[in-house]
């Protein structure tokens, strides 16, 4: 949110204020008492497992400003005095209240997104294009009665425009949503059968989504797909100007040319011009390059070039949790597309599997059916099990207790002789897979969003991939939460994500940040810059080494450069002078760690040259502290900040107002709050992991990376036999050794003379002689229950047991930080979702 007066917001939303009146300004709103920070009011709703209000003491402990409950509660509830809280009929409502004045005031333009399906890649294609520019976008698939409002409120800049999905799931709903964000423009993907049950018709599923339009003006307009006939009398209800896409009229086309390895080959094309671009996108989904073509005509009819649309969607890749395609080591395909499934997505899936796979020896298709169809679900069903039979699926299996039969039946009719089994949830299923697949093997996931099949499609993966690094989304949030409440809730976090994000994934993590209310990123080159940019992050980007020959670049993905000497200022300085562009830029002071930075003596003369300069406009400041992590040298850190607070009196003093201060990394964070100034820069601490004993003596973080493998082989080994490379070690008894495929190929530290230890099934296996490139052998003669097949934990937090990557280091001679950004490539990243 802007920062906005607590008694703003009381007035919109209306409600009694007991307790103590805050007079805090208010810039965010939460409803996980996990998220609550000093300029934040809680929201206590109803859920399906708890209730808000249940969390109240949390949320205060947290910090929170205020909280909004209902009246109907506070009888049930235990409130303490000295909580600020807005009394209501319905904290939803009073919610979704709140966002509909946030929207008139924040927002210039909305243009608003819906369909049965493909809304969040519209969304999210369209953050692609607009990259940088400041827009807001829902996050994720913020669309719902509760969804909406969130994303309305997750603006945080005046006069933007904001690009929203919009979903409903029962009669009545579309006009609430429609007031609360009352579009300039209108995006409608396609009519489908989610929520059948609900409606009863396409027709009226039609009518609902439709709703969303209805007022918008005369010079706004609505994309509509071309030859759907559900929609074409409620076309003429509609006041502004309508385009079909998909029609012979449309003006933007997108259209294939040829399949390519990982994608396919598209030709983007204005009627009017005689330009056109062929651009490679990273998916072989139809379905999902209709959305994209929706999305580049919106973005024209909003007058973005086709020259940049083109930019930002070669080489474009859908986001995270959209048909994630994986291919183990050994060759077996796996396709996770578990999102949402309703006739349309299934469809799609089905298709798009069979174009990635067409000379697959098995190709799998793990289903656990759809939901809210209503009298329809027997045909849909059959009508999946036709088409899983069509696109040769030789092996079906059906999850839970859905309508098998039906899709059994369907199966059955174009595949007599396939095969398929029925299982009772994904955990069974998983456990039926992972021994019957080969290479050359494909499986498809398919099943409604929330019911455990991502969950079981990741871990199959981890089966058989043998080598994987698991990302622990929800560990990140918490730790994110306790970086803020360390902070009192006062300063901006910078995600800091260079050298891949730690090793673990640039792209995918710079994309989850955004859901986890992050909004700048740091990373050390232009080049990482454009990456994240090209995937659709919307947040500030910082470039840390940037080099002097690419202003081109951070202009036109909108990247802001840390200039850290004179003479890369007089580089930029120069190169600006051909552009009729403004780069903001933030100054780097050196003020003991001389590597990079410009000498404090001389900080205040290059600000005002970079004032003066009428092509750049300094908007932040900062340094970097040497040692903040280690004790023995906190007197030098001191001296660090008191030069970098003299610094900032001179830029004061000169007029230098509103600008970003960030000093402090992970451990001056959390032990000097001094540094904290308005902001700080999050790195390896977002994993969890501490740079040192103090850092871990003064917070408690939650680990969020585990690094697995599995054992592939086992031998007995007689006394004084030698093992591994040099016979660096002998065996002192009779020993039983397990083969680890894992070397320091993968990221585990060479060691000379043995030493270390990792964790097979959780218990403590020693690491014999050296570690070779891909495999590592350690000792399992003591170890009950081993068998090839069994997980090892190289190191970090996975499947309940805790091998600390600190102490790993600290065997291996190094630190950490090395231990992650030598993972190996070969090693599988696995977001788990919070």
């Amino acid at each position: 949110m802007i920062a906005t007066s607590f008694e703003t917001i009381v007035l919109e939303m209306g409600g009694d204020l007991r307790g103590p009146v805050t007079d805090k300004i208010i810039e965010s709103v939460c409803i996980d008492s996990r998220g609550a920070s000093p300029k934040t009011i809680f929201f206590a709703l109803p859920g399906q497992r708890t209730d808000g209000h249940h969390f109240l003491q949390d949320a205060f402990r947290n910090g929170a400003a205020a909280a909004v409950v209902s009246k109907t509660m506070l009888d049930s509830i235990t409130v303490n005095a000295d909580w600020p809280l807005i009394v209501v009929s319905s904290p939803l409502r009073s919610l979704q209240l709140l966002a509909k004045w946030y929207r008139h005031m924040a927002f210039s333009k909305v243009l608003a997104i819906t369909g049965s399906n493909g809304k969040t890649i519209v969304k999210d294609a369209l953050k692609a294009i607009f990259a940088g520019q400041g827009i807001v976008a829902s996050p994720g698939s913020y669309n719902s009665q509760l969804g909406l409002p969130l994303a309305v409120l997750s603006g945080d800049k005046q006069g933007t425009m904001a690009i929203l999905e919009v979903g409903i799931s029962k009669p009545g709903e579309m006009a609430i949503l429609e007031d609360i964000i009352s579009p300039d423009f209108g995006v409608l993907t396609n009519i489908g059968m989610a929520h059948f049950e609900s409606f009863g018709s396409r027709e009226a599923i039609a009518q609902e989504k439709m709703f969303l339009f209805n007022q918008i003006a005369e010079e706004g307009w609505v994309l509509l797909p071309a030859n759907e006939s559900s929609i074409i009398e409620l076309v003429k209800q509609l006041r502004c100007k309508i385009e079909f896409v998909g029609s012979d009229r449309q003006r933007l086309s997108l259209s294939p040319i040829s399949l390519v390895e990982d994608g396919h080959l598209l030709r983007l094309s204005v009627s009017d011009h005689n330009t056109s671009y062929d651009i490679h996108v990273k998916t072989r989904s139809r379905e999902i390059i209709s959305d994209l073509h929706f999305a580049a005509y919106a973005a024209h009819l909003l007058g973005v070039s086709l020259e940049d649309i083109a930019s930002a969607f070669d080489q474009y890749h859908p986001s995270p949790t959209r048909m994630e395609l994986w291919s183990s080591p050994g060759g077996i395909r796996i396709i996770n597309d578990t999102h949402s499934a309703d006739p349309i997505s299934v469809h799609a899936a089905l298709r798009t599997a069979a174009l990635s796979a067409p000379q697959a020896e098995k190709k799998i298709f793990a289903f656990a059916g759809m939901r809210e169809l209503g009298t329809y679900s027997e045909k849909e069903h059959f009508q999946v099990g036709v088409q899983a039979g069509e696109c040769g699926f030789t092996h079906l299996f059906l999850v839970g207790n859905g309508n098998n039969k039906s899709t059994s039946d369907g199966y059955m009719t174009k595949q007599p002789n396939g095969s398929v089994v029925t299982v009772n949830n994904p955990d069974e299923l998983k456990n039926y897979l992972a021994p019957l697949l080969r290479s050359g093997d494909i499986v498809l996931f398919k099943g409604p969003r929330n019911w455990g099949m991502d969950r079981a499609a990741r871990e199959l993966l981890g089966n058989i991939a043998q080598r994987c690094l698991w990302i622990d989304l929800a560990a990140i949030e918490g730790n994110l939460a306790t970086f803020h409440r360390h902070c009192d809730g006062n300063v901006k976090i910078i995600a800091m994500l260079k050298a891949l994000a730690y090793g673990t994934e640039l792209v995918d993590l710079a994309f989850w940040m955004a859901r986890l209310g992050i909004h700048q990123i740091g990373v050390s080159s232009t080049s990482e810059g454009i990456a994240v940019r090209k995937t659709g992050v919307e947040q500030d980007i910082f470039i840390f080494l940037p080099y002097s020959d690419e202003v081109d670049s951070l202009l036109r993905y909108h990247l802001t450069p840390i200039v850290y000497s004179v003479e890369l200022f007089a580089a930029f300085s120069e190169a600006l002078k051909e552009t009729d562009s403004i780069l903001d830029v933030h100054l780097k002071v050196n003020t003991g760690m001389n590597r990079l930075g410009v000498e404090p003596e001389i900080a205040l003369d290059v600000a005002r040259r970079i004032r003066a300069s009428g092509t750049m406009r300094l908007t932040g400041i900062c340094t970097h502290f040497a040692a903040a992590d280690d004790p023995k040298h906190d007197d030098f850190t001191r001296e660090q900040i008191f030069v970098f607070d003299r610094v900032l009196e001179q830029l004061r003093a000169d007029g230098f107002d509103g600008l970003q201060i960030h000093a402090a990394n992970t451990s001056a964070t959390v032990r000097f709050p001094r540094a904290h100034y308005n902001t700080v820069r999050i790195g390896i601490g977002l994993y969890g992991i501490y740079p040192s004993e103090a850092v871990q003596q003064a917070i408690n973080l939650r680990l969020a990376i585990g690094l697995t493998s599995r054992i592939s082989s086992i031998k007995d080994y007689p006394i004084g036999s030698t093992i591994g490379y040099g016979r660096s070690y002998t065996a002192e008894h009779n020993l039983r050794a397990g083969v680890v495929n894992f070397g320091y190929d993968d990221g585990l530290p060479w060691r000379p003379d043995g030493g270390g230890h990792v964790l097979v099934e959780g218990n403590v296996a020693k690491i014999l002689g050296r570690v070779s490139m891909d495999q590592v052998m350690v000792d399992i003669s003591n170890l009950d229950g081993v068998d090839i097949g069994s997980e090892v934990l190289i190191y970090g937090s996975h499947g309940g047991h805790v091998l600390r990557p600190e102490d790993v280091a600290k065997q291996a001679g190094t630190i950490p930080y090395e231990l992650l950004v030598r993972i190996g490539k070969r090693v599988h990243r696995i977001f788990l979702e919070p």
